[in-house]
């Protein structure tokens, strides 16, 4: 790796805008950093308050314009995008670019037109095949799909050309092959865990967490975080507590996040529904964290009920705390979980069953603890934080040499 390579990220969401792929960039641009290379991000400046750049953890941060809603936002950003990566004060020498509905061609385009690397990594399911364009829209089950399905199909013939296919998780490697991408070109590399930081806790340090949280000292627990959105399952979670609640005496939810500001919000509904006589008193809503681990160290289980999930930076953070995690068989939670052997699957939208999972793992404490430790283990094997970046730095560099070359 020369000493003065630089990495450019090309996101639509980065900090402050909390998730998993936010997350997930702004950690490894920072170890980047760390290691002695340089690292930029473009991304779109959500909210007209931000600063148009900033440099945060040694990250040069740039943001584009328009300002507003992210759903038509994320669209607009492409031509102030195009601009960005093309003007020649900004140097970088691999562009990597997170989440290819929107942001893959103008990428290709712009790693193309600057003669630098260009990886491609999706941040949901579905972009290859193109499902992500129609899931959860009036399109998805009609005749439409099928023209959607053949757009992709041209469009991935440009993604083609793409020099490395990032994927978080078996089933968008998957894709990727169905898609034909270069088999060769295409990487599983799921994201890493600080497992110092998500570690479960003593009795002691665990009933001082729940004494500022003000939660019960001797009640069940369970925990969800992440953004209130549609697709989390979180109305079937509700549904499904509002049942198990009423066995363990005490027992609380506890939801970490919010979905303020964003198109798919369900936030407003879930505290209608937590309002209910079945629920009322039992549900708390912690709003917006920026650390999370409190609360996972501080639970006894760990909900992630997801219809559609890529990976689940919040099911690796609960599992490298040690709690006992019920997930929806889906997506990428699959390479996370395995069922009865360190944690517990259902199908997506199957209350039912997520009531049986939560039920089951409510009233037997030595399943918990055995399921949360062979969860952590799984971290600790697979989804360690360091051993992820070391992966993205020999990926970079092989790339960074073969172009040289």
């Amino acid at each position: 790796m020369p000493p003065s390579s630089r990495i450019l990220f090309l996101t639509e969401s980065f900090h402050p805008v909390l998730g998993g792929g936010e997350t997930h960039i702004r950690t490894l641009a920072a170890q980047l950093v760390e290691a002695g290379w340089g690292a930029t991000v473009v991304t779109r400046r959500s909210d007209a308050s931000w600063p148009a750049a900033e440099t945060m953890d040694g990250v040069d941060v740039v943001r584009v314009a328009p300002s507003g809603p992210a759903r038509a936002g994320k669209y607009k950003m492409v031509p102030a995008a195009l601009r960005a990566l093309l003007r020649p004060s900004l140097r970088y020498d691999l562009l990597v670019v997170r989440g290819t509905r929107v942001l893959g061609l103008p990428g290709v385009l712009a790693a193309r037109l600057r003669g630098v690397p260009v990886v491609l990594q999706p941040e949901i399911d579905g972009e290859m095949s193109g499902r992500a364009y129609v899931w959860g829209t009036p399109l998805e089950g009609t005749g439409w799909w099928q023209a959607v399905r053949a757009g992709v199909g041209v469009r991935n013939l440009f993604f083609r050309d793409g020099d490395a296919f990032v994927a978080m998780s078996r089933a968008i490697e998957a894709e990727m092959r169905a898609a034909r991408m270069p088999r060769e070109k295409v990487e599983y590399l799921p994201h890493g865990i600080d497992t110092a930081r998500f570690r479960p806790a003593d009795p002691a340090e665990r009933a001082a967490l729940r004494a500022a949280l003000g939660l019960p000292p001797d009640a069940l627990v369970i925990a969800w975080t992440g953004r209130l959105l549609r697709g989390k399952g979180l109305e079937a979670l509700l549904d499904a507590f509002a049942a198990v609640g009423r066995g363990p005496a005490g027992a609380r939810l506890v939801l970490v996040g919010s979905g303020a500001g964003q198109a798919l919000s369900v936030e407003d509904a879930l505290r209608a529904r937590a309002a209910l006589p079945d629920l009322a008193g039992r549900v708390v809503f912690t709003g917006r964290a920026d650390d999370v681990a409190p609360v996972l160290r501080a639970a006894d289980v760990f909900a992630f009920p997801s219809d559609v999930e890529a990976l689940g930076l919040s099911l690796l953070e609960a599992a490298a705390c040690g709690l006992a995690c019920a997930g929806s068989r889906t997506g990428g939670i699959v390479d996370v979980l395995e069922d009865g052997v360190n944690g517990l699957l259902v199908a997506p939208r199957d209350t039912a069953g997520l009531v049986r999972a939560l039920d089951v793992l409510a009233r037997d404490p030595a399943l918990r603890a055995r399921l949360g430790a062979a969860a952590r283990r799984t971290v600790i094997e697979r989804f360690d934080q360091e051993q992820s970046a070391r992966r993205y730095r020999t990926l970079f560099a092989e790339l960074l040499a073969r172009r040289g070359a």
